[in-house]
């Protein structure tokens, strides 16, 4: 290596001590590299990182400029360049200097000798490792530090991974001889022997011991298995009966290369209220109260109830669940509710009780249920009373990278439920509703929505069917531009009833502008009839948007292009909504 500037740096010592202690900047140029190794290099060097100082005198600046030597060789190194050739120059006066340094990274130290060897019970459960080692760390192969250190973590991981609790490298050496730009590596490890599961402990007081162990997955004389441990952890914290969580494997009791487990828990609040108030386009103004009790009993029992008050639509439910089986989510559960509802041209009042299993297998949330709902309800010129008894099931499953702001993800909702006129029904029916979401990103600030909804009804008698199982369309879930639910079949007074058939599309553009405010436009297009290709009005419109804890607030001016007749529509629509994912 050579120190080509060390006798300008002596030349320049008079100049610079003139200066005394005032303030100075440094200005750090490197020559001769790229890529991974420029970066390094900028990232090692100290006088890079000191450079923006107050308090730079002669004396630091040159202490710097002396040691960004050793800094460059340093970071050369981990990529197998150990005989580099650095120039470096020092050169201006307080306050202002210029560090140049021209870097030559020299011959590739070459890997010459691998020593792996893999001892003890072990050994033959790390075969595929040993020759991975093998195949990333050849001779002839460029020096690269990072494949060494991969190297021991992989046989430390996976011997972890396997119950090897003891394993410990004997030797772990990398050896370069500079001089001849040569490395040698040795790697000597001992599995120790295989540990397993010992006795497992669960310390908590509010459920019953054999209701938490359903989701305890770590079984006592199994080959200890960290996934295992993971595996409880998030089971136990899904569950929702506690706040805080610790699963501690007591090496330092094991007997007989047994590991006991205690398993620490901390309960959440038996009860948890909430209270908001809002508006919406679609509701108007509206207030909404309600309790979750996250236990009723050591059963590990649940309930909910709430209340929702709004100008269009008012909701009372209370539900109570009852935990089934070892899977996270499955209950069997019975709700109650009464609702009241007001329609373009109508209202609905309704109540009624459901039964319901939920079952999530894999990443789908998939619930049977059966409901009896007693509905009054008057659209244009016909009232109707009604009793339902309607088997149903439905699907959903949503896979997004943020539940509350998404930028990539989707979801994916089905529903099919019927009656049949002899079972406490007015009409025979079959009623099915898809509605399927997507968010991608569009660059950093951006991201693009997309939605489409589908929906039929197989009906002997439709003037029978009563209002909560028509289709509309129209509103701020629906197609913008156009008010709550207006759009569908009319009657013979021009009252909007509801179709058989729903079909609606929507496609926005959002982009961030300034802080958490940003700004959208989209394109809405749908519509209700009694025939399975509905016709799509359509609306366009932009808002502003305001990225809040809750999700995005939202506040759209909507223009509907289209009017029921065929004709163009005109005016403009406020929307005011909160979305939450997706």
């Amino acid at each position: 290596m050579r120190h080509r500037p060390l006798i300008k740096r002596l030349c320049l010592a008079g100049l610079l001590a003139a200066t005394g202690g005032a303030s100075a900047g440094i200005d750090v140029r490197v020559e001769g590299l790229d890529g991974a190794l420029r970066n390094n290099v900028n990232q090692r060097l100290g006088i890079r990182a000191e450079a923006g100082r107050d308090d730079l005198d002669v004396a630091l600046v040159e202490a710097l400029h002396r040691d960004a030597f050793r800094d460059i060789l340093v970071a050369l190194q981990p990529y197998g360049y150990y005989n580099p050739v650095i120039d470096g120059q020092l050169e201006g006066e307080a306050p202002e200097w210029t560090a140049r340094y021209r870097v030559e990274p020299g011959p590739r130290t070459l890997i010459d000798t691998v020593e792996l060897r893999i001892e003890g019970d072990g050994a033959d459960d790390l075969q595929a490792q040993h020759d991975t080692i093998l195949k990333r760390l050849q001779p002839g192969e460029p020096l690269r530090h990072a494949r060494y250190e991969d190297a021991k973590n992989t046989l430390a991981t996976a011997a972890y991974g396997l119950g090897y609790l003891d394993a410990r490298f004997t030797r772990a050496e990398l050896r370069v001889l500079a001089d001849d730009n040569l490395a040698e590596l040795f790697l000597h490890f001992d599995t120790g022997p295989r540990y397993r599961f010992g006795a497992v402990t669960v310390e908590q007081d509010i459920l019953r011991p054999a209701i938490v162990e359903r989701y305890v997955t770590i079984e006592p004389g199994a080959y200890f298995d960290p996934q295992a441990l993971l595996d409880t952890q998030f089971a136990l914290s899904d569950l929702g009966y506690f706040s805080d969580l610790e699963i501690l494997p007591r090496r330092d009791a094991a007997e007989d290369r047994a590991v006991p487990i205690v398993i620490r828990t901390s309960p959440r609040p038996r009860t948890r209220y909430n209270f908001g108030i809002g508006y919406g386009t679609d509701t108007g103004a509206r207030i909404g109260t309600g309790v979750e009790v996250r236990r009723f009993n050591r059963l590990g029992h649940t309930g909910q109830a709430e209340v929702r008050l709004s100008e269009v639509k008012n909701t009372a439910r209370g539900e109570y669940r009852i935990p089934l089986g070892t899977r996270i989510g499955d209950s069997i559960g019975v709700a109650a509710e009464l609702t009241t509802e007001r329609f373009d041209d109508g209202d609905s009042q309704k109540w009624g009780a459901e039964l319901s299993l939920l079952r999530k297998p894999g990443d789908w949330r998939r619930k049977l249920y059966l409901a009896f709902t007693h509905e009054e309800s008057e659209l244009g010129s016909t009232r109707q009373t009604a009793d339902l008894l309607t088997p149903g099931i439905s699907l959903t499953r949503t896979e997004v990278d943020d539940p509350i702001y998404s930028r990539r993800g989707w979801s994916l909702f089905v529903d099919v439920h019927g009656a049949v006129r002899e079972v406490l029904s007015p009409t025979s029916f079959v009623r099915s509703q898809v509605v399927a979401r997507a968010v991608l990103p569009a660059g950093e600030r951006s991201r693009v929505l997309g939605r489409a909804e589908y929906g039929a009804n197989l009906v002997d008698a439709f003037g029978e069917l009563p209002a909560s199982q028509r289709f509309f369309a129209g509103g701020d879930q629906s197609v913008r531009g156009y008010a709550y639910q207006s759009l569908g079949p009319l009657d013979d007074e021009g009252a909007v009833i509801g179709g058989k058939f729903v079909s609606t599309y929507s496609l926005e553009f959002e982009t961030r502008v300034v802080g958490n405010w940003g700004a959208a436009v989209f394109y809405d297009f749908g519509g209700a009839d009694d025939d399975p290709a509905p016709r799509l009005l359509q609306g366009v419109g932009a808002g502003v948007r305001y990225r809040a804890p809750v999700g995005s607030v939202q506040v759209d001016l909507a223009h509907p292009l289209d009017d029921r007749d065929g004709g163009s529509g005109s005016g403009v629509r406020l929307h005011i909504g909160v979305r939450v994912g997706l």
